[in-house]
């Protein structure tokens, strides 16, 4: 029953957090990886100009995987780029709950790290233009959580599945992981 209510209370966040940060599909860099994704799904689309974003898709999976889930689910386009995103944030939440799990002891200690992550999305970090999450789907999304999770599993000695973690992580942002 904890696991159910833990999960509950992350999508939960993961809904407060999407409705503090909001959701934003076509800006930033956007540009970049969603003309990849519509281009594996319609090959006729961009006839010309692809240079533009091939150069920056042709590196990841991110636009692969995203199209391969459209395809397999029937998902209209902005549906499943929003679902996508709402996972990327549940899944961030989940694995800072599992990271600070070995680094607390209290559950109020952990809830708190998590609801500080929730609540901070969209800081910059480090002085750089790159938030912690952003407000629409990309492949740094989807390195973050995996970079969390990776750290996690390494912190437990469970190096295989932090390595696992780390190639899946590459595979989405070569420049992130």
């Amino acid at each position: 029953f904890e696991k159910y209510k833990t999960g509950i209370f992350l999508l939960l966040l993961t809904a407060a957090a999407l409705l503090t940060h909001g959701y934003h599909p076509y800006v930033e860099d956007a540009e970049i990886y969603l003309p990849g994704i519509e281009k594996i799904l319609n090959p006729r689309l961009f006839p010309s100009g692809r240079e533009f974003f091939e150069s920056h898709a042709s590196m990841t999976l991110f636009p692969n995987a995203v199209a391969w889930s459209l395809r397999l689910t029937h998902l209209p386009f902005e549906i499943g780029l929003f679902i996508w995103h709402v996972a990327s944030i549940f899944l961030l939440l989940a694995a800072v709950w599992e990271l600070s799990g070995i680094l607390f002891q209290s559950a109020r200690s952990r809830w708190g790290a998590v609801c500080l992550i929730a609540g901070l999305l969209t800081i910059p970090v480090s002085g750089t233009a790159l938030y912690i999450m952003d407000q629409y789907l990309n492949p740094r999304n989807l390195a973050a959580f995996a970079a969390i999770f990776a750290v996690a599993r390494m912190l437990e000695k469970k190096y295989v599945r932090a390595v696992l973690w780390l190639i899946f992580a590459a595979c989405m942002h070569p420049l992130m992981w």
